[in-house]
């Protein structure tokens, strides 16, 4: 066989592969036409590439003449592995928190499961995630639902997928931090806030509203215990992080965000999601797959461990 033949050939599964990725189990794959005008691939061709496909188990087609062909399985490890597919790259907020660490462990997972190369990233801030998904330099991205919005808005045909509340921000995780002891904060009281987090934006002039006297002091949310320690701020908005110290150890109180009787905002943000980059349609297919009660009940299970 000659090496254009050849090459032919590796265009042709890996078009395949990716419009069955993209259209899944029981859609309609393209025409021969269509394949011969976008790839210049032969007739031929394409049922030797759909007989390869076929062959090593990575899907089944049935044909349905001029129409197309109908896509009757899909298996997409060995369909990513036949069509040379890149790696995923994944995007996942810091660790720390139980729900963020249960849902990258998860998530990754998944993934191995269902025989998805991937590689897995770490980046501080959701708006700064949803920045590497729309550059192209991460292909999914993980968010709260308060951040997918804004996701939604710069990138209108983004694959997403939205898991159930509780799973970016569990109840009772989203905590006010003080010193042991001191009284409730009032007009005056220095507020930690961190302007490179929607998130922690919304969660702190919720709890405490701006006109009201509070004095908004710039700072990283996971620092918010030490800055407390440190006597730059009275209060900040915390998520239930790993400590190597415990914090009423160290002196520090923790409130339940949902105890403050102002404090509404985390409900509407609770909730994890899925962003992925639009230039990877085979995304549909990893998206559909993923179990969301088996998510959420890792992250479950591992809540009621901790004390």
């Amino acid at each position: 066989m000659l090496r254009s033949e050849i090459e032919d050939g590796r265009k042709a599964v890996r078009a395949i592969v990716v419009d069955a990725l993209q259209a899944g189990v029981g859609a309609s794959l393209p025409t021969n036409s269509h394949y011969l005008h976008t790839l210049g691939a032969s007739a031929g061709t394409v049922q030797r590439a759909i007989k390869l496909l076929a062959d090593q188990h990575a899907l089944t087609v049935t044909s349905r003449g001029h129409l197309g062909r109908t896509l009757d399985s899909l298996d997409i490890g060995a369909a990513w592995h036949l069509a040379a597919l890149t790696p995923l790259r994944l995007l996942f907020p810091p660790g720390g928190p139980v729900e963020i660490d249960v849902l990258t462990e998860s998530l990754a997972g998944e993934l191995t499961a269902l025989g998805v190369p991937h590689t897995v990233h770490h980046q501080r801030g959701g708006a700064r995630r949803i920045d590497a998904i729309v550059a192209g330099d991460y292909d999914l991205a993980v968010v709260s639902a308060g951040t997918l919005g804004d996701a939604t808005r710069r990138l209108k045909t983004a694959p997403t997928l939205v898991l159930p509340p509780g799973t970016y921000y569990a109840p009772r995780r989203l905590v006010a931090v003080t010193r042991t002891g001191t009284p409730e904060p009032g007009p005056g009281a220095r507020v930690a806030i961190d302007h490179d987090s929607p998130d922690h934006v919304l969660l702190t002039e919720s709890a405490y509203p701006p006109g009201h006297g509070y004095v908004y002091v710039s700072c990283k949310f996971p620092e918010v215990p030490a800055a407390v320690l440190r006597d730059q701020v009275d209060v900040g908005i915390w998520h239930l992080s790993h400590t190597v110290i415990p914090l009423d150890l160290a002196g520090l109180s923790c409130t339940d965000l949902e105890d403050l009787p102002t404090a509404t905002a985390w409900q509407d943000l609770s909730a994890a999601a899925l962003v992925g980059w639009p230039q990877r349609a085979e995304l549909t297919a990893v998206l559909a797959a993923i179990s969301l009660p088996s998510l959420a009940q890792a992250q479950q299970r591992q809540l009621r461990r901790e004390p």
